[in-house]
């Protein structure tokens, strides 16, 4: 069961602690869910008291913060919402009250500025420059900060590298990371605490069907059927679906590329693990899209990239994605494609994670099949690459499937 004293010691270092989340996830944890054996239970309830804990020497802040379980263990504007506006009227009561959500690390100046974090629930991420990458506009920096949703957690031992730009290998590691970026802790934490973490979270999943697909492949089987009855209109999006969108949400994990259906990318690579579907503005010349333009787009930075053969090329960008962090990326860099690349989310849960994208700019199911039919005829009739146009006719199907499924 959950070590109350550690709880008690964690709820007395912040005022709104995430503590409140964790007694239905011991009662889970007691069902069997995270495994049925004493010692799964063990495990589990360490690494879930250690999830929702306050980390010693940080700021407050625990992973629960803002993997928040509520929002499918990510982060949602309306959760962001709720707990500002908490916090603005607890000092009635309380002059001490604080929440470990706001801090100065993700407020847009650096100060007081949450509106990014308040409106579209997105967090900031310090990423170093690679040698070869530099800011235009500030040549000597060697960080770069964007801002970015936080990713959900469900069916995670299949679906490494973990961040959106694939730049971490383990969940330990991302722990570690997390650990010293967003709860700025002084104290170095043992490989036990981090293990301990690393457990409850791969025992996360969306649904039932999730953890039915996961069980199967730890055992090395082909993933069961976990469709709920379907309805006409429901067996025609998943027909559509798998048309459209399997090829790239492929596999049992929903993560995999199964073919190259961009178009030939610049660097030679095929199926790409990383792919540009358009979201990091400015829009290329000849496509459009419902969700770009004043209130979707994010403020754009300048990057210079020198090339492997000489010269250079520039990139006006909100968030260049995997050009920053990944090395076949940069030896081979010649086009736009290489840029903008985002990894490849699992779908299930979806439901529950609004909004999407990498910057949380499209806000239902709806706007992201409208992007991508957009996007789809920008390949085909632009670039001349024959990928299937999505007719009007799907569009309604294929979102009334992903809304019963995932």
């Amino acid at each position: 069961m959950l070590n109350h004293q550690v709880a008690s010691n964690a709820m007395s270092t912040s005022r709104l602690s995430e503590f409140a989340l964790l007694p239905p996830i011991i009662a889970a944890i007691e069902r069997g869910e995270f495994g049925s054996t004493a010692e799964d239970k063990r495990r589990a309830t360490t690494g879930a008291t250690n999830f929702f804990a306050p980390f010693p020497g940080g700021n407050g802040r625990s992973c629960a913060t803002c993997h928040n379980p509520n929002d499918g263990y990510s982060l949602s504007p309306h959760t962001v919402e709720a707990r500002w506006r908490r916090l603005q009227e607890a000092p009635r009561t309380d002059p001490r009250a604080d929440d470990p959500l706001f801090r100065n690390i993700d407020a847009d100046d650096g100060k007081d500025d949450y509106t990014l974090l308040r409106t579209r629930a997105l967090i900031k991420v310090r990423v170093p420059l690679p040698p070869r990458v530099r800011l235009t506009d500030a040549p000597n920096a060697t960080h770069v900060t964007v801002s970015r949703a936080v990713p959900a957690l469900s069916g995670l031992q299949f679906t490494a590298p973990y961040q959106q730009d694939r730049t971490i290998a383990t969940l330990e590691e991302q722990a570690r990371a997390a650990l010293k970026a967003h709860m700025q802790s002084s104290v170095e934490p043992t490989p036990e605490f981090l293990e301990s973490i690393a457990y409850f979270e791969r025992q996360l999943f969306a649904n039932a069907g999730a953890r039915r697909v996961a069980a199967a492949l730890v055992e090395g089987l082909a993933a069961p059927e976990v469709d709920p009855p379907l309805t006409a209109l429901e067996k025609q999006g998943k027909e559509k679906f798998e048309l459209f969108c399997g090829k790239c949400h492929g596999g049992a994990a929903q993560v995999k590329n199964l073919e190259n259906r961009i178009f030939p990318p610049f660097d030679g690579t095929t199926n790409p693990v990383s792919i540009n579907v358009g979201v990091s503005n400015p829009l290329p010349s000849g496509m459009t899209s419902e969700i770009h333009g004043i209130g979707f787009d994010l403020p754009t930075q300048r990057f210079t990239i020198d090339l492997p053969a000489g010269g250079s090329v520039q990139l006006l960008s909100s968030d260049p994605g995997t050009v920053l962090t990944d090395v076949h990326a940069l030896e081979t860099v010649g086009g736009n494609q290489v840029f903008n690349r985002f990894d490849i989310p699992q779908l299930r849960g979806i439901n529950d994670t609004a909004p999407y994208f990498h910057d949380h700019r499209a806000q239902s199911l709806e706007d992201v099949v409208r992007h991508y039919q957009r996007f789809f005829a920008f390949i085909n009739e632009v670039r001349g690459f024959p990928l299937p146009k999505i007719p009007d006719e799907d569009v309604d199907p294929m979102v009334a499937y992903m809304r019963k499924v995932f």
